[in-house]
């Protein structure tokens, strides 16, 4: 069965604006404390920088990350009416223009991505289903091996499950508990997202 959640927007220029996302079975969305933390550690302006939103749900972090500056979003999900309603309120906030929704399987579309020859994303948040172990270290490895498609991944996980591996040349560099929720940082063994805009600009 599906509904309908509201959530907040808790940084940036969109701050405190509301939105109302369709969440079918299954799908948890990043709640306030987890994505203040998330953005703590990644900085709270993700100004010119280029952020990739894996099995995005809601889209509420792809649309945090658009509050705080992002340049460029590219929001993937497999649910169309989710891809939908992401859109329609990246619309109704004024933040269409930097976003682009992908809709379809995240492993998939990331292959695309690659193949597309796409610039290196700054940063990548990964919250496929917690049940999901395989899918989880798919995307993973997808995402961080030679030649990586971003510099930082967070991965979005249950408190107690074990670290996915990560392919050789990336680190698992910081692991933050918050409840019953753990956030995974990966680093592609180069500058971390945050800084590696601000290296390549200087």
């Amino acid at each position: 069965m599906s509904g309908r959640v509201s959530l907040r927007i808790i940084g940036g220029r969109s701050r405190g604006r509301r939105l109302r996302a369709p969440v079918g079975k299954g799908v948890r969305p990043t709640g306030d404390r987890v994505r203040e933390a998330l953005f703590n550690i990644w900085g709270q302006r993700f100004d010119g920088l280029r952020f990739l939103d894996v099995c995005a749900g809601t889209g509420v972090v792809s649309l945090e990350a658009l509050s705080r500056y992002a340049a460029e979003v590219v929001a993937i999900e497999k649910d169309s009416n989710a891809c939908r309603s992401i859109r329609d309120e990246a619309e109704r906030m004024g933040h269409s223009p930097g976003l682009d929704v992908r809709c379809g399987d995240a492993r998939v579309e990331l292959r695309r991505l690659r193949q597309e020859g796409v610039a290196r994303f700054d940063a990548a948040f990964v919250d496929p289903p917690w049940e999901d172990v395989d899918l989880r270290r798919e995307i993973l490895w997808i995402l961080l091996e030679a030649p990586p498609l971003c510099r930082s991944a967070a991965v979005e996980s249950p408190g107690k499950a074990d670290p996915p591996p990560a392919p050789p040349g990336a680190l698992l560099s910081r692991t933050v508990r918050h409840g019953a929720t753990t956030l995974l940082y990966y680093d592609d063994g180069g500058v971390q997202a945050g800084r590696a805009g601000d290296a390549e600009r200087g």
